[in-house]
C-alpha cells in the first residue's frame, strides 16, 4: 500500500503537530501504509532539508520507498512534452506510474485533475486524498514492491 505526497502537503504531513487531515495517514502508515517519494529531479527541488531527512528516517523505518528518478525520467519528459496535461507536475505522474501507487495526497487541483485522468493514470485509476474525508481511500492504495 503506497501513497505520493505532493510537495504542497509535505510539511502538513511531517510537522510536529499534524493537522486534522494528515491524521488518517499516520494511522495507515503505521498499520503498514507507505509513502512513495523520489529524491531526485523536480522532487529534489522541492523538498526542504527537513523534508528529506523525514522521508529517509520514514524510508529507514520501512515506512516510505524511495524511487530513483533514473528510473521515471523517460516517462516524465514524455508526459512534460504530450500537451496533455493540465498541471506543472509530470514527475509526480510519472513517479506513480512507475510505482504503481494510485493515492496522491495533495491540494493542487490541476494535478488532482491530471491524476484522475484515465489517460494518464489507469489500471488501476489515480484518486485523490485531500481531506481526512478521503481517509477510504487509504485500504485500497497499492504499489510495486
Amino acid at each position: 500500500m503506497c501513497v505520493i505526497v505532493d510537495a504542497n502537503r509535505l510539511g502538513k504531513l511531517l510537522a510536529k503537530e499534524n493537522p486534522e487531515e494528515a491524521a488518517p495517514i499516520h494511522r495507515w502508515l503505521a498499520r503498514g501504509g507507505r509513502l512513495v517519494y523520489s529524491k531526485g529531479g523536480k522532487f529534489a527541488k522541492e523538498l526542504g532539508n527537513k523534508a528529506r531527512a523525514a522521508l529517509a528516517e520514514y524510508d529507514r523505518a520501512g515506512r516510505a520507498r524511495r524511487v530513483p528518478a533514473e528510473q521515471f525520467a523517460d516517462d516524465e519528459e514524455a508526459l512534460r512534452t504530450s500537451g496533455q496535461l493540465h498541471s506543472d507536475d509530470p514527475h509526480v505522474l510519472a513517479l506513480a506510474r512507475e510505482s504503481g501507487a494510485r493515492v496522491l495526497y495533495t491540494a493542487d487541483r490541476k494535478l488532482m485533475a491530471d491524476f484522475k485522468d484515465p489517460a494518464v493514470i489507469s489500471n488501476p485509476r489515480g484518486k485523490v486524498y485531500s481531506t481526512a474525508a478521503n481517509a477510504r481511500l487509504l485500504t485500497s492504495s497499492t504499489c510495486k514492491a
